[in-house]
């Protein structure tokens, strides 16, 4: 009885296997899988940053002195304009007895001025009066009719008296265009035509002087040099009516006007001499804090302007970015990660040899990241995210649902809770997987991991 027993329990334990054996085979095989949807796909690559500035100014004294008082701390925002430092001028004196000098001379200048436009007047009216005298005596040359020889004569000695009056006035047209060379463009350029007109009426009249030397006058001649002593004289008598010297007491009056403002300033003072912020930015060094005395070959402060983020990128990656491009700044803060967006501001042409913590060299080109808004601050761990290819609307299945089956690109898929290879042409490879050109529709399940021992073609799966 005990065996009949024994080999009733054998037999069940023998058919429990088996239907478990069975079951085992028949059940469906449970895999992961991701069901496709269409997505933006991108290719990114990322590089840390770090904390810089697009510009830095150093700030020198003007003079060197004792430092009088530092206005600024270092870390400190400032406007342009901000006061950062004075200095004591120890010349403030001698600078402020320099200046009442200069007054006195200007002034000198200025009476010296209406003297030398007096003496040019009286010499422009004796001028005058001899064209006159010479045109009268032409025009009675002209009347005559006889002597052609005494004609010729006279024709000459006037026109000679003409040529060096003539010579005279370039000459001072000239000396004037000279003076007048530091004052405003009007005073330059009307200057600048009288001397021209001068040294044309000169070339005129020497002209007319060669041919009254080479023959006998004729009626041509009497005329030019009748035109050429009227236009004398009409010039003489603008001058006349025209003040020489308005542009040069105007250009001494502005130099006294500023050098009496720069006195009232620095008695002011008192001899401080004060450092202004010449942009805003952020004050990043302040070597004035550890001395008595500025002096002015040395920086009192250096000023940052234009916050960015400096990054260097591979050479392998250069061609995918270009200035202008949208990245992601992604900082390390306490409370997690924040991204902000940022713009490519500048890449450098040059590539420098980096070495990475691991020892590792390559060669990478620096770039400068402008932030979107104002949320950095020096301290940040910082990275630099690229986006260098974006396709829309794409299918992407993961790297680890790929695999090589004779010489094709392919991927499992459940399909009716059967299990099938599917064949599909591989597009980019993106940074999250693969985007797939041919051979899947949206709403295919691909099998997540390729490499489980247990896939088999038709075999029932379930996810």
């Amino acid at each position: 009885m005990k065996k009949i027993v024994k080999l009733v329990l054998l037999l069940l334990v023998v058919l429990a296997a088996g239907a478990g054996a069975y079951l085992y085979k028949t059940a469906p095989l449970r895999v992961e899988t991701e069901v496709l949807r269409p997505e933006t796909a991108t290719l990114t690559f990322t590089e840390q940053g770090d904390y810089a500035y697009d510009n830095q100014y150093d700030l020198y004294p003007l003079v060197s002195g004792e430092i009088l008082g530092v206005h600024v701390k270092k870390g400190q925002t400032v406007k342009k304009g901000d006061v950062i430092a004075e200095v004591y001028d120890p010349d403030y004196p001698y600078q402020v007895k320099q200046l009442r000098s200069s007054i006195s001379g200007y002034n000198a200048q200025i009476a010296n001025l209406g003297l030398q436009e007096q003496k040019e007047r009286d010499n422009a009216a004796v001028t005058l009066e001899t064209l006159k005298g010479q045109l009268a005596t032409l025009r009675a040359e002209m009347a005559k009719s006889g002597d052609t020889t005494h004609s010729i004569e006279k024709q000459i000695q006037v026109q000679a008296n003409v040529v060096d009056m003539n010579q005279r006035n370039a000459d001072l047209a000239h000396e004037y265009y000279r003076d007048v060379r530091d004052l405003d463009d009007e005073t330059i350029r009307t200057a600048k035509e009288a001397y021209n007109q001068a040294k044309s009426i000169l070339y005129q009249s020497q002209l007319v002087l060669e041919q009254l030397r080479g023959g006998k006058p004729s009626e041509e001649l009497y005329q030019a040099q009748e035109s050429a002593l009227e236009t004398q004289i009409e010039s003489t008598s603008a001058l006349l009516e025209k003040g020489y010297s308005s542009g040069m007491q105007q250009y001494y009056q502005s130099q006294i006007e500023a050098a009496k403002l720069s006195i009232a300033q620095m008695t002011e003072k008192k001899g401080r001499a004060t450092i202004y912020a010449p942009v805003a930015g952020v004050i990043t060094d302040l070597p004035v804090l550890n001395k008595n005395i500025a002096e002015q070959q040395a920086p009192v402060a250096k000023i940052s302007s234009e916050e960015v983020v400096e990054t260097f990128i591979p050479v392998r990656e250069i061609d995918g970015v270009k200035v202008g491009d949208q990245v992601d700044l992604l900082l390390d803060k306490r409370m997690g990660e924040k991204t902000i967006k940022g713009q490519v501001l500048k890449i450098e042409g040059e590539a420098q040899v980096k070495t990475s913590s691991l020892g590792v060299e390559e060669r990478k080109i620096r770039a400068l990241i402008q932030p979107k808004e104002n949320a950095l601050e020096i301290g940040y761990d910082i990275d630099v995210r690229f986006t260098v290819y974006t396709r829309q609307n794409a299918l992407v299945v993961p790297k680890t649902a790929m695999f090589e089956k004779d010489g094709g690109d392919c991927v499992w898929i459940v399909k009716n809770g059967v299990l099938a290879v599917q064949k599909v042409t591989k597009g980019v490879e993106t940074s999250d997987g693969c985007i797939i050109e041919k051979g899947l529709s949206a709403g295919d399940a691909v099998v997540v991991d390729a490499d489980n021992e247990n896939l088999a073609q038709g075999k029932r799966a379930q996810s």
